[in-house]
């Protein structure tokens, strides 16, 4: 008896199907070639502290598939500070110029447009097939610098929701375990013969993929006319365990399911329709338990954040809400927003920080990355004020308040004498002038050709500054010669 007959009566007797697919793993290697990508990548960011400087070219890596003839897919995280991109295919030694299409650091991938008159043939599209082989082995291939097709094996152990590294959304992820070498960056994943998802981060033990159901998403929304993005979580939730607060809110006691609704935001996706004191029953269809959680046919339990994550910007989703001691039915728009739309934005890859400086005093925009000047575990570590605003406001911009302007220090110049300790306070007022964002106090600067002062008036009752306008084009430009200032401010418009 040969060893396949022998293993082939073993399982059927035992019912392993597993051992079936593990007698003879399916070897993708050959036809991989014509569809996998090595990616180099050229990034550059600009210094946080001085705004105006742009740190040296580095090198890096990522991996990429092709989904045209000429597209490529890779992750967000491989791109966000991308100042030039190329790619190289198997039996190709030359780099082919890559451009980016869309990029969706949400969804945490991009799409990549090749230069057509530099490659010697079209890349094979891949299928990406929607399923979840839970506890089976996954096969990952990916094309090395050197131009060689490299396989890792693992096992596909769970779904759930996770944060990237790159946004501020919670969203579905594969974890494959017991991988033979590490991969996350962009290398594709299967099960057998079919492709499942691609990998976007890893250790030496584990590995996160993002699904096939979420690049089908992508993909379908990337070859429109205008990408719109997905709805993105409007709201904040609390567990609703106590039965003393669901007695307070006026609950029956038949029902028990349900999570508390604790902040509204300003943006996003319920931000319109939901109040604070809400308790949402059912999202789409989907009871909610306690913990904000629902069960997926194929996933088990999976946070609220997955069902908005679905609907494109624009789509309607029935939110069944108890509010004011009743149970009601209300239709809620998806919606999607940008990072730089909120009060403190939590990404600006590859873009250059807002500042302006006068007289020395160099005033910025209040982002996250802001905070990275005060490195790796950076919350404990900034000050409580500005530290506020990213916490409790970021998702809160208004009318009112689009930017947080902050006085992040002043270059020592004689104009500024006596305020050089002053630093990282935020700005209430130019010239009795509210500021509601950077934009708007250039603009004041600009615009304001009576005064004999500019005034600046802070928060938290700190000293006010006071800049003479007398010679201060003078000074500003002595200033900028001497620090090696380029331009003495950028505001995006």
């Amino acid at each position: 008896m040969n060893k396949r007959l022998f293993t082939l009566i073993i399982a059927a007797q035992l019912g392993w199907t597993a051992l079936l697919s593990a007698a003879e793993p399916v070897d993708l290697t050959e036809p991989m070639k014509q569809s996998l990508v090595y990616l180099e990548i050229s990034n550059s960011q600009y210094e946080q502290y001085q705004p105006w400087k742009q740190s040296p070219l580095s090198k890096d890596e990522g991996y990429a598939c092709a989904v045209g003839p000429y597209e490529i897919l890779t992750t967000a995280e491989n791109v966000m500070n991308a100042a030039f991109l190329q790619a190289r295919c198997y039996a190709q030694n030359e780099y082919i110029p890559a451009t980016i299409k869309v990029v969706d650091y949400e969804y945490n991938l991009c799409l990549l447009t090749l230069d057509k008159t530099a490659m010697e043939k079209p890349l094979k599209p891949l299928r990406f097939k929607e399923v979840f082989p839970k506890g089976q082995r996954l096969d990952t291939y990916w094309l090395s610098s050197g131009g060689h097709l490299t396989t890792a094996r693992s096992t596909l152990d769970r779904a759930e929701m996770r944060f990237s590294n790159v946004s501020f959304v919670k969203n579905l992820y594969y974890l494959a375990t017991n991988t033979s070498r590490a991969f996350g960056d962009g290398e594709i994943c299967c099960n057998e013969k079919d492709v499942i998802g691609m990998a976007c981060w890893g250790t030496g033990s584990d590995s996160g993929i993002i699904p096939a159901e979420t690049i089908s998403r992508f993909l379908s929304q990337a070859n429109k006319e205008t990408y719109n993005g997905f709805g993105l979580v409007g709201f904040e939730v609390f567990d609703l365990l106590d039965p003393t607060m669901r007695k307070y809110l006026k609950m029956p006691d038949q029902i028990k399911h349900g999570v508390y609704v604790n902040t509204v935001y300003h943006l996003g996706t319920g931000s319109k329709e939901l109040k604070a004191g809400d308790v949402i029953l059912s999202i789409d269809g989907h009871s909610l338990n306690p913990y904000g959680r629902y069960l997926h046919d194929e996933y088990d339990r999976l946070s609220f954040e997955n069902i908005i994550l679905q609907k494109s910007d624009g789509d309607e989703i029935p939110f069944e809400i108890w509010r004011d001691g009743k149970k009601q039915t209300i239709e809620v728009v998806a919606r999607n927003f940008k990072s730089e739309e909120m009060l403190v934005p939590y990404y600006l890859y590859g873009r250059q920080p807002e500042y302006v400086v006068v007289g020395g005093f160099v005033f910025q925009k209040l982002t996250r990355d802001f905070f990275s000047m005060w490195g790796d575990g950076w919350a404990g570590k900034v000050p409580p004020h500005l530290y506020r605003y990213y916490r409790d406001m970021a998702f809160k911009p208004s009318e009112q308040r689009k930017d947080i302007v902050v006085l992040n220090y002043a270059l020592p110049a004689e104009i500024n004498l006596g305020y050089q300790q002053l630093s990282r306070l935020v700005v209430s007022s130019l010239n009795n002038n509210k500021i509601h964002s950077l934009k708007e106090f250039v603009d004041i600067l600009n615009s304001d050709t009576e005064s004999d002062f500019f005034v600046v008036e802070f928060e938290m009752d700190s000293p006010k500054v006071i800049i003479p306008r007398a010679q201060l084009n003078l000074e500003n430009m002595k200033i900028a010669q001497i620090y090696g200032i380029p331009k003495t401010s950028h505001i995006e418009e």
